[in-house]
């Protein structure tokens, strides 16, 4: 699919990843977002669970899914964090949280 000329030089040297996180940012630029925030801004669903045929959520296959979003947070992190130290996002700790945003013009 065709993206515009400007998003192809704007992002240039970006991650798959990088230029989801940063379109959404820079569409919500007045905002700063935790990670679950732009993981659900950027059409990342949690994982759904499944109960067995005891009513249990105690599966291997659950077991599997669990250990597998683990994963995916972590990396998802370590993307943001790079993102950060490159200076493709901004990054601020309020509440004990820690938000990310786009700042000035990071991008250009």
């Amino acid at each position: 699919m065709p993206i515009k000329v400007e998003d192809a030089k704007k992002y240039e040297g970006y991650e798959e990843d990088e230029v989801k996180i940063a379109r959404f940012l820079n569409e919500h630029e007045k905002n700063a977002y935790t990670q679950d925030e732009i993981m659900n801004g950027i059409g990342m669903t949690p994982t759904v669970y499944t109960k067995d045929e005891k009513d249990s959520y105690w599966t291997w296959e659950n077991a599997g899914k669990f250990a597998l979003q683990v994963a995916n947070r972590i990396l998802f992190k370590d993307t943001l964090e790079k993102m950060v130290k490159t200076g493709k996002i901004k990054a601020s700790e309020s509440g004990g949280k820690r938000y990310y945003f786009i700042g000035g013009n990071v991008l250009f």
